[in-house]
């Protein structure tokens, strides 16, 4: 993606602050949650003890940042529709406006990832405070901490989930036609 269109989706994003931390919150909360039973259920494979009541979780958080993804992909484009006419009015290509809507949404999860991944520090510093300060002797590998590798593979599924939405979002923005933004203002 071109650096500008990337500016220009960041800005958007930031101009509409509601949604943007609504849908960053949420998917903070689901990146976290996928990191958890990623480590659990990858831990039970890995022990040949693996059943489908242990992935259960892990699918339905999954099946959930699914259907979050195309709704805020949905919301962005329904939002929107005036502005993406305008600017295929004034000689964007659909492609141009498509990445557009990929930065937009690509964002949104990158800052979901950050916020998740600098509570994980925290959290275990401050742990690792209360352990040491409280417990002293105790083992610092005792601490819950959720898995480097568990995160990882949460990161290329949010990746994979993000597509999905994004082709929601292609499928849709194509649709808009030029048309919309030269009618009248007050219909």
């Amino acid at each position: 993606m071109k650096f500008r269109l990337w500016k220009k989706a960041v800005r958007m994003s930031m101009r509409e602050r509601k949604t943007f931390i609504v849908f960053t919150l949420m998917y903070t909360v689901l990146i976290f949650m996928t990191s958890f039973f990623m480590e659990s259920v990858i831990e039970e494979f890995l022990a040949n003890n693996l059943t489908f009541t242990s992935v259960v979780p892990l699918l339905v958080v999954i099946l959930a940042a699914i259907f979050l993804t195309l709704l805020y992909a949905w919301i962005i484009v329904r939002r929107n529709r005036k502005i993406w006419a305008t600017l295929k009015c004034i000689g964007w290509t659909k492609g141009n406006v498509t990445q557009l809507i990929l930065g937009y949404i690509f964002f949104t999860t990158l800052m979901g990832l950050f916020i998740m991944v600098e509570f994980l520090f925290h959290w275990v510093a401050i742990l690792g405070y209360i352990q040491a300060e409280y417990v002293p002797g105790a083992p610092v590998s005792g601490l819950p901490l959720i898995k480097l590798w568990a995160v990882l593979f949460t990161i290329l599924i949010f990746l994979l989930v993000q597509f999905i939405g994004y082709m929601g979002a292609r499928g849709r923005i194509t649709k808009v036609r030029p048309m919309l933004a030269l009618k009248r203002v007050g219909e």
